[in-house]
């Protein structure tokens, strides 16, 4: 069983239902593209291969965009800068016009206020972290495995106060013990989880690092239970379901065993915040109905058409010390919003028939 299946089949057990059937077709609807340009690696003085030759999975394009077409001729350019690269250096690629999805790099469950992700000040702290040393790792990979577990690790420090946030509005919108009991869980393990990250971040960076002061601004709550339904359904069954399918990946191929260790960690307890999420969901619909129901539907109408955001990665595939290049990641983003998101939210809202669960 594949791991977009295995989630799957997690999810649809959390809802009480499960479904064999093929893709209804519930929640397509056309998909808002921009004009744009997407560059693929070839070999140096490499002719660019015509446009319908041409793999849109294998184009480097917008953060958490999918390549609708490919509309035209590639340009070849020996000197090509990479985003997210390891260094400054320059590579051969064939840049083709092409339409993709709107490209969003939110990602996971942050923290927001007034719609933007709050992260803590980085600080010198060696108090959030403890002796994780990775095996040997060349200079170069460091420094990227520096960057991205320090990001990593701010994200799951700010998810610590997310949760919080979630349990004042689930007390405010009457929710039982049995939610309120799982969601201040999930908080403790995002404090295992910033730990973690801050502990390889500071073992690559030599030094320790850690949050600082986290400024809350004019913090809210979810006016009502269909924004908090719908906050829940995009940072949480999408968000968190993506992320434990990375990490699960990740885990996979790294070779080195503590990094291995760290990710399966946080893959089994971001896919339980995950399922979470989509019984947190569950209970809004039934709590608020109609309303409710639409507001969550248009979450996941939204995601398809603009696909789902993925985290900032390396053009490089350094997957041997668990960082996933930025098209594998891409196209895993895709894989589980077509073979979980999608199939989990038809049953979730009704749009195929729910039978027990073997």
């Amino acid at each position: 069983m594949s791991h977009t299946q295995t989630l799957l089949l997690s999810i649809l057990t959390t809802l009480t239902a499960c479904d064999d059937g093929e893709d209804s077709g519930a929640h397509k609807t056309e998909r808002d593209t921009r004009a744009s340009t997407g560059c693929l690696f070839v070999e140096a003085d490499a002719t660019c291969p015509a446009p319908e030759d041409v793999n849109g999975d294998d184009l480097m394009a917008g953060c958490g965009s999918t390549v609708v077409a490919v509309t035209g001729p590639g340009v070849y350019d020996e000197n090509y800068r990479v985003w997210g690269a390891i260094d400054s250096g320059a590579t051969p690629a064939c840049c083709y016009p092409i339409l993709e999805t709107e490209p969003t790099c939110a990602y996971g469950r942050p923290l927001r206020i007034d719609g933007e992700a709050q992260l803590a000040e980085l600080v010198r702290n060696p108090s959030w972290t403890h002796a994780l040393v990775p095996a040997s790792v060349p200079g170069a990979v460091r420094a990227e495995l520096a960057r991205r577990w320090t990001r990593a690790a701010l994200d799951e420090h700010a998810s610590v106060a997310a949760f919080s946030k979630v349990v004042l509005e689930l007390m405010r919108f009457g929710a039982g013990p049995e939610l309120i009991e799982q969601t201040l869980q999930a908080g403790q393990d995002e404090v295992r989880h910033a730990t973690l990250g801050f502990a390889i971040a500071s073992a690559m960076r030599g030094e320790p690092t850690g949050p600082g002061a986290i400024h809350f601004g004019d913090l809210t709550l979810a006016p009502d239970l269909a924004t908090f339904a719908a906050e829940t359904a995009l940072e949480g069954c999408i968000g968190e379901g993506l992320a434990s399918l990375l990490a699960r990946v990740a885990a996979e191929r790294t070779r080195d065993p503590v990094l291995r260790s760290v990710l399966e960690i946080i893959a089994e307890e971001e896919a339980s915040h995950a399922r979470l999420a989509w019984r947190t969901v569950q209970w809004a619909i039934e709590t608020g109905g109609t309303p409710v129901r639409n507001a969550v539907s248009k979450v996941f109408d939204d995601a398809h058409r603009t696909g789902i955001a993925v985290p900032e990665a390396p053009e490089a595939d350094l997957s041997a010390w668990g960082l996933l290049s930025r098209a594998e990641s891409e196209a895993l983003g895709r894989q589980c919003m077509k073979e979980v998101i999608l199939p989990a939210a038809a049953v979730l809202l009704g749009d195929r028939p729910q039978t027990a669960c073997a």
